[in-house]
């Protein structure tokens, strides 16, 4: 039986399509959904025109790729080191819907928690982002500063991924939770090196002051 297309539900199927991460571009919706292009072309006069009354980006669908395991890898981790918050909930609904329906495939890991661990990253840290709130934030970062814990960005990075990754979210960036929990951003940042120089310092100026000091002979 052929179905009945209209504007609407053209949109529709596209967005349902984008949203299951199927590729949009083109050629491969020529090769397996040839009546959805047909019926798009004969509504819309193109395919960008019905991409763009489904809400969507045409310059992004025509440079698509077909997701694959390393691809999603690449993206999980990409998002990763930009600070994203990577919980379920959050990726699927607002970061990036295509990632996770490619990433949840049977053909790719099958659950986002598999995903996650491919892309070395621990499920239940990530999991545990959505627990975070500004009160709690900031009293984890004073438990850290007490405990003498480095507190610049790259150390916590390594060491409590998911108080900075909930920070960034939360606060917009590291150095604005560091204010709000009552802490100088500046000298945090400048301590280690500042350490760092001073040895530096030191090491270079005392064997030239040496040098320069008068030598006394004996008489």
């Amino acid at each position: 039986m052929t179905r009945r297309w209209s504007k609407e539900s053209i949109g529709l199927e596209i967005r349902h399509m984008y949203d299951a991460g199927e590729n949009l571009n083109y050629a491969a919706v020529a090769a397996s959904h040839i009546s959805l292009l047909r019926a798009a072309t004969r509504y819309f006069g193109s395919w960008e025109s019905a991409i763009s009354f489904a809400g969507l980006n045409y310059d992004e669908i025509r440079r698509y790729k077909s997701w694959n395991r390393q691809r999603i890898i690449n993206r999980i981790q990409q998002l990763y080191d930009d600070g994203v918050d990577l919980s379920w909930r959050n990726v699927c609904c607002h970061v990036d819907p295509q990632l996770a329906a490619a990433a949840t495939k049977k053909s790719h890991f099958g659950s986002w928690r598999e995903a996650l661990k491919a892309s070395g990253l621990d499920y239940e840290s990530i999991r545990r982002y959505r627990d975070w709130d500004d009160d709690r934030i900031i009293e984890s970062v004073r438990e850290h500063a007490t405990n003498g814990h480095p507190l610049n960005a790259k150390n916590v990075q390594l060491e409590d991924v998911a108080l900075i990754t909930a920070a960034r979210r939360r606060f917009d960036s590291w150095h604005e939770a560091l204010s709000a929990a009552g802490l100088d951003y500046r000298k945090i940042v400048l301590r280690a090196p500042f350490k760092r120089k001073k040895r530096l310092v030191d090491t270079q100026t005392i064997p030239l002051a040496l040098a320069a000091a008068p030598i006394s002979v004996g008489k």
